[in-house]
């Protein structure tokens, strides 16, 4: 329980840290649905020029429009990653814990395959996806919101009218795409992070930025290679899975501004996109997408290992 805690902590400090450019990222990705043609082009200038619209809109706050509930959609998506993850790898590789010494299978890179770290990733991105998503489309639909447009008032009554409005299965909308985006983004993710720290772990060229833990003698992965490492698998995973990112964002605001029979599907979202904005529609916002990875990689290990130390979590 305290490692889980720790871990969604450092999650949502990193949330909460990155959270401007993470809600600049929502808005390039779906802002010809929320502005008009005159309002777009100075919007989509620049990372510098949208932070300013933003601040000029809502004040500075207005930057963490929707944190709240990133924070509050991160504690159980962690819990829930987490648990199967490992679960998975129990499966697929045996328990990981053998004994008191080996505590953790993350500690054991080369006793799990590459092929166990895909199956896990995927297993896991999407049960967390699926059990949080209402607070993941809640988030959304907040972050986008316009200042002096407000739709909803906040976490609680954004839940109460789409259910009113949509029904319970609205707090459902755009699932789809949203599973095609966590599915390979978490494989990506474990498959490339365990590769890269085994063959950091293995090859001298790295001997100085590993560490060895004084009560075992074992050797891990610094600060510095974790950080290259998270970074690495990071960035490579939104690369790959930022097209039906936006599409599931689009997905996820479109019965705010469409009539139910003017909504579309996630494929016909992507044959208009497609055919208004070409292939550059669909990589909208991922220049502060790809800036925030370092960022929000650097916050989370430094406040993870920092309340492990406080906690006495090995």
């Amino acid at each position: 329980l305290k490692q889980l805690f720790c871990g969604g902590m450092a999650g949502s400090v990193a949330k909460t840290v990155t959270a401007p450019l993470s809600r600049l990222t929502i808005l390039y990705q779906v802002h010809p649905m929320v502005t008009t043609k005159e309002t777009r082009p100075k919007f989509a200038m620049s990372i510098r020029g949208g932070l300013e619209k933003i601040i000029q809109r809502g004040g500075m706050l207005s930057l963490w429009k929707g944190n709240g509930t990133s924070v509050l959609h991160r504690f159980p998506f962690s819990a829930i990653n987490f648990y199967c993850y490992e679960g998975m790898l129990d499966i697929l590789n045996g328990p990981s814990r053998l004994s008191d010494e080996d505590e953790d299978d993350m500690n054991n890179p080369r006793e799990v395959s590459t092929f166990s770290r895909l199956v896990a990733g995927a297993v896991a991105g999407s049960t967390a996806c699926v059990a949080c998503y209402p607070l993941d489309l809640v988030r959304t639909r907040l972050t986008t919101q316009l200042d002096g447009q407000e739709h909803y008032k906040g976490i609680t009554d954004a839940f109460v009218k789409i259910v009113r409005s949509e029904g319970v299965l609205g707090l459902y909308s755009g699932i789809a795409p949203t599973l095609m985006v966590a599915v390979p983004s978490f494989s990506i993710s474990y498959m490339v992070y365990g590769s890269l720290k085994e063959y950091a772990l293995e090859d001298e060229l790295f001997y100085n930025l590993r560490k060895v833990d004084t009560v075992t003698g074992e050797e891990k992965l610094g600060f510095q290679l974790t950080l290259m490492c998270g970074a690495a698998s990071g960035i490579l995973s939104t690369l790959v899975t930022f097209p039906f990112d936006t599409v599931r964002r689009r997905m996820q605001i479109q019965s705010l501004h469409f009539a139910p029979h003017e909504q579309i599907s996630g494929v016909q979202m992507m044959r208009r996109l497609f055919k208004s904005d070409g292939l550059k529609g669909f990589y909208r916002g991922i220049t502060p997408e790809v800036l925030k990875v370092i960022p929000m990689v650097s916050t989370m290990f430094t406040v993870y290992e920092m309340l492990k130390d406080k906690l006495n979590v090995k």
